[in-house]
């Protein structure tokens, strides 16, 4: 029997499951796939929400939190794992918005400053991680820290009685616990009473091959970015489709992220595609993130519906459950 049983091994799950691990608990993670293979591997990786001032006070909180402590977390997982999740501080040049009165009011309150650049507002302060790598070393880490993870296990209710939960129905029988933790980004709605609050935005990316140094920042403009990897590798993103689960991707929208890419970067028009994906973000109705303690069952806690954040705001919002869980 564990401490906690953590449902969900993307980004927030398994940070999660480190933070409490580290607090003392034992952690069971149960995921319905592989860890790391939904939505936290499609994203680009952007340790920064695009247009800041477009989210709420906690977003930017936990944003802020994260980007403090990222750079030391991943030479701590490199060191942990061997594996390198490449963070690099590239900066971040956005084409738009930045000089709206809204962005203005924004950067006021939190005393960010930009550096004026020929093509828009240059944040330098943002930087980027190759998230696949990331979450290949965190996975690493926290099953060496003793975080027993189960996979392919698909979550089918909770074991509840009165107020309290006592567990969860799996695929693969009854985990029991203490303490139940759900992580289950845009499946959360199917596992607990959110009265229809989360549900998935598909984004579709694509990935090109080209020089290392062609592109030295990464671009943002009317809501698509270009992402430089170390590796040569560019990332192309990203579309907000609401469609259900749906995974399909198609050629009119390869083409035209691709489109978008060569129009900002003309080095890019020829450019070979390498691949093409899509995830489902953990969108919110209301628009804003859930990291709490459930209303129904004293025992259940809630870390969800992160939208396009889940990677810049893992470490704070780990943090944040993790003292809730602990009170």
């Amino acid at each position: 029997m564990s401490d906690c049983i953590v449902i969900g091994g993307g980004i927030i799950g398994m940070m999660s499951a480190r933070m409490l691990t580290i607090a003392g608990a034992r952690v069971t993670l149960l995921d319905q796939r592989e860890c790391g293979k939904e939505s936290s591997w499609a994203g680009g990786g952007i340790i920064s929400p695009l247009y800041p001032w477009h989210y709420d006070d906690l977003t930017n909180d936990l944003s802020f939190e994260s980007q403090a402590v990222y750079e030391a977390l991943c030479d701590d997982l490199h060191r942990s794992s061997g594996v390198d999740p490449e963070y690099q501080k590239s900066g971040l040049l956005m084409m738009d918005e930045f000089d709206t009165a809204e962005a203005k009011t924004w950067m006021e309150r939190y005393q960010i400053n930009y550096q004026n650049h020929t093509d828009g507002a240059l944040f330098s302060y943002v930087a980027s991680v190759r998230n696949p790598r990331l979450l290949q070393a965190l996975k690493a880490d926290i099953i060496k820290k003793g975080v027993k993870i189960v996979e392919h296990t698909q979550v089918e209710s909770l074991i509840a009685k009165e107020d309290k939960v006592l567990g969860v129905h799996t695929s693969k029988g009854d985990f029991l616990s203490d303490k139940v933790l759900a992580c289950a980004g845009a499946w959360s709605e199917q596992l607990l009473n959110l009265k229809d609050e989360i549900f998935p935005m598909k984004g579709q990316m694509i990935v090109l091959k080209a020089p290392v140094d062609e592109i030295p920042h990464i671009i943002l403009d009317q809501g698509r970015y270009i992402i430089p990897r170390a590796d040569g590798k560019i990332l192309i993103g990203s579309t907000m489709e609401d469609v259900g689960f749906n995974r399909d991707v198609d050629l009119p929208t390869q083409q035209s992220l691709h489109e978008f890419a060569w129009q900002h970067v003309p080095a890019l028009k020829n450019a070979e595609i390498e691949h093409h994906w899509s995830g489902f973000r953990p969108a919110s109705r209301s628009g804003k993130v859930i990291v709490a303690k459930d209303e129904i069952y004293q025992n259940l806690f809630i870390n969800t519906g992160h939208f396009r954040n889940g990677l810049n705001m893992a470490p704070a919002s780990a943090n944040k459950i993790t003292q809730l869980v602990n009170e």
